[in-house]
């Protein structure tokens, strides 16, 4: 699948001129990594349609005046298998009595009539009702030429593996005459031809609609996206197409004729970009689209539920589960697992026939494979008879569990992304999310600390995350200090995929304050670190994280590991001077154990990326930075509190030239992750890289042997010099494969 979309945006016909550029690369990077984990082949999937029908949808609001117009280009198409779909969407103008008319004329026309719910709704009940192998949809404002669903299905039929084609149109005045040089992809200028791009590789990380309005898409697909999103309504279809994107293959025509005519006039919603915000807001569809993609990449939980004549199909399917690493569950695991009321992000797979487990988490996606009772699943799937039921059939297992997981994960997103769109009332003023995976030497003392603040016990609640469920310990721990501080609201909750950023964001979901603060189990807060925090963001809405201070603690026997130079790479964080500040750029972000974030903004953005942060034992960081880079795409500040303070107690078995050494160059190599992935600035290039290492070598010949300081420039002069080659390595990728 991957090799044709490159050989497609990549070509083989004419000489390519440009490398691809950052964006494209970026999202490239990330379906290679998808296409890898989640091979999905759509000529392997059978989903209940009339093969070769065409669906055509056309929402309509007080469109009467040219509604007539965009049915007759439907009724004159050259291709004739077709149903027309018009959904009256509470017009109180002649627009039912015009889509009537039609109706009886021809039975491939049929109309619904519903109260006004907007676009992105309609749409959903549209394709819903849709029984074609093909689908796209029209407005009342726009005209399809007479070939156009003639040729949009000859570009299907010609690329089988094919999720979705787009081409070229054309823009029109409210009299149907050619709008002339209107400066969207007008080629020739003066043409009124919009002529896109032809490959879809920035459109989900550069914030630019390139797909239009003349496309169409299979019906296979539409399936696994589920409905248009009812919370980005004017960014319903740019939203639509980017989650298509990212799970499956779309490709331009390989004509560019325009072959649709886009009325451009004061009553359509293009025209009202600047009264809608349109493109004002498409900054939070990219931002969450980020967080999307980190989604569908993530692990997830999963629960196999099956009978011994299924015994077969259920292991192969734990294989791939554990394959892709994501997290299966025992039964008995469900006794350990508290959410929260929080996202579980499990899938509940029951193959065959019997009784479904109880007690899963409500929001569980309930997927029934081989079964005869649908009404009990979220959708169900099989294996076998092909066309002789309402079940999604699918050639091989393989097929079967990438369709599952792509499928699952949008209906999870969506049910996200209204927490996002439609949040709850806060309860309190400060969360406190203390997130940990053992019973290690400082988490009593963190946690009495926590206990023992200054600020009004009814102003915050403390948030105990567990990152190892099925550690008894740890719940019993968090028991006995609920009943040692009854008058202070804690709660336990667990997050089972391994990391500190899952960790994190489960608090986060179920955080009741407007203000989410984090703390390490190895920190211990000063008495006023809450209030603190508190006073932070007072009268600041333009505040999206701010941190404060992380005063290490250094044990005598480190004394010769730990100065100004090294200080830092044991999460120390000193801040000058007194009170709150803005931070003056990215340099001065703050991180680690006493970091702070507005609750709704950072549920905006997703939360903390998953495949950034620490796993286990490992010395990657780098979340709390690219939470801040996030905060200001969304137009929030970053600030910091020099009177928020917590003291660091590393673990004494960390103080080593080990630690030293790992947490120098994966520090370096997380700041070329963030520019990379266009988080950070772009403000590294080779000569000044190479410049960094030179340094850093000539630091390391100038320091002492088996000093601190010679296992730190060593470990930066390698880092940096290991940035050159993949930068290296990235060139000639770009190089290699050319976008036209």
């Amino acid at each position: 699948m991957l090799s044709e979309l490159k050989s497609f945006i990549f070509g083989a016909k004419k000489p390519q001129e440009k490398p691809l550029n950052l964006y494209q690369y970026k999202f490239l990077r990330y379906k290679e990594e998808r296409d890898e984990k989640y091979p999905l082949d759509l000529l392997k999937v059978h989903v209940p349609q009339k093969d070769n029908m065409v669906s055509v949808v056309l929402p309509v609001y007080n469109g009467g005046d040219i509604l007539a117009d965009s049915i007759e280009s439907v009724l004159k198409q050259t291709y004739t298998d077709f149903e027309l779909i018009i959904i009256n969407d509470g017009s109180k103008d002649d627009t039912l009595k015009i889509s009537q008319s039609y109706a009886e004329k021809d039975s491939r026309i049929r109309v619904l009539t519903q109260e006004n719910k907007k676009i992105p709704r309609t749409l959903s009940r549209g394709f819903r009702e849709a029984k074609g192998e093909f689908l796209t949809w029209t407005s009342a404002d726009n005209v399809m030429d007479e070939d156009f669903l003639e040729k949009m299905v000859c570009e299907m039929k010609e690329n089988p593996k094919t999720a979705m084609v787009w081409g070229n149109m054309r823009l029109i005045n409210a009299k149907g005459k050619k709008l002339r040089k209107h400066g969207w992809f007008e080629y020739p200028i003066g043409s009124s031809n919009v002529i896109f791009p032809n490959n879809a590789c920035e459109l989900n990380t550069y914030a630019n609609n390139t797909i239009g309005a003349a496309f169409m898409y299979r019906k296979a697909a539409a399936e696994i996206l589920g409905c248009y999103s009812s919370y980005r309504h004017t960014l319903e279809d740019y939203d639509y197409w980017m989650r298509m994107n990212s799970l499956l293959d779309l490709r331009h025509t390989s004509f560019t004729r325009p072959v649709y005519s886009y009325r451009w006039h004061d009553g359509s919603l293009t025209a009202k970009d600047k009264e809608l915000g349109i493109t004002k807001n498409r900054y939070k569809l990219m931002v969450f689209d980020d967080f999307r993609r980190d989604f569908y990449l993530m692990p997830i939980l999963w629960y196999v539920d099956a009978d011994e004549e299924n015994n077969a199909l259920a292991e192969d399917l734990k294989a791939r589960i554990d394959k892709t690493g994501n997290v299966y569950l025992e039964k008995e695991d469900f006794e350990k697992l508290f959410f929260g009321g929080g996202p579980s992000n499990l899938i509940y797979l029951k193959i065959g026939e019997g009784q479904q487990m109880t007690g899963l988490p409500r929001d569980a996606i309930k997927v029934g494979i081989n079964v005869s009772d649908s009404e009990a699943f979220d959708f169900t799937v099989s294996t076998i008879g092909k066309g002789e039921s309402e079940s999604y059939v699918f050639d091989d297992n393989q097929t079967m569990f990438s369709f599952i997981d792509a499928k699952s994960r949008n209906d999870m997103l969506y049910a996200i992304e209204g927490r996002v769109e439609n949040p709850e009332p806060h309860q309190k003023r400060l969360s406190v999310v203390l997130c940990t995976h053992k019973i290690s030497e400082t988490l009593d003392d963190c946690m009495e600390a926590l206990c023992n603040q200054t600020a009004k016990s009814e102003d915050f609640e403390i948030i105990f995350v567990s990152n190892n469920f099925r550690d008894d310990a740890l719940k019993e721990f968090v028991q006995d200090k609920k009943q040692k501080y009854p008058q202070i609201d804690i709660n336990y909750i667990t997050a089972p995929q391994t990391g500190l950023s899952f960790a994190r964001n489960a608090g986060m979901w179920v955080a009741k304050g407007e203000v989410v603060l984090y703390v390490d189990d190895d920190s211990i807060a000063d008495e006023n670190v809450f209030r603190e925090t508190i006073k932070s963001f007072e009268g600041r809405e333009d505040l999206g994280t701010c941190g404060g201070q992380v005063l290490l603690t250094i044990p005598k026997e480190a004394k010769d590991l730990v100065n100004k130079n090294t200080i830092g790479l044991w999460s120390n964080l000193e801040i000058e001077g007194k009170g709150f500040r803005y931070a003056k750029d990215y340099g001065d972000f703050p991180y680690g154990a006493n970091f702070a974030a507005r609750c709704d903004a950072l549920r905006m953005i997703g939360g903390f990326r998953c495949n950034y942060g620490r796993v286990g034992n490992n010395f990657a960081g780098g979340e709390e930075t690219l939470v801040c880079f996030m905060m200001e795409q969304i137009n929030k500040k970053i600030g910091l509190n020099a009177d928020s303070k917590v003291e660091h107690r590393v673990n004494p078995d960390r103080f080593t030239k080990t630690h030293i050494e790992k947490t120098a160059y994966a520090g370096i190599m997380t700041q070329f992750r963030l520019r990379r992935d266009l988080y950070a600035p772009l403000d590294w290039n080779d000569m000044n890289i190479r410049e960094r290492a030179q340094k850093a070598e000539k630091m390391a010949r100038a320091a002492k042997e088996d000093s601190a300081d010679k296992v730190l420039y060593t470990a930066m002069a390698k880092a940096f010099r290991q940035v050159l080659v993949l930068r290296q390595e990235d060139y000639e990728y770009q190089l290699k494969n050319k976008r036209s």
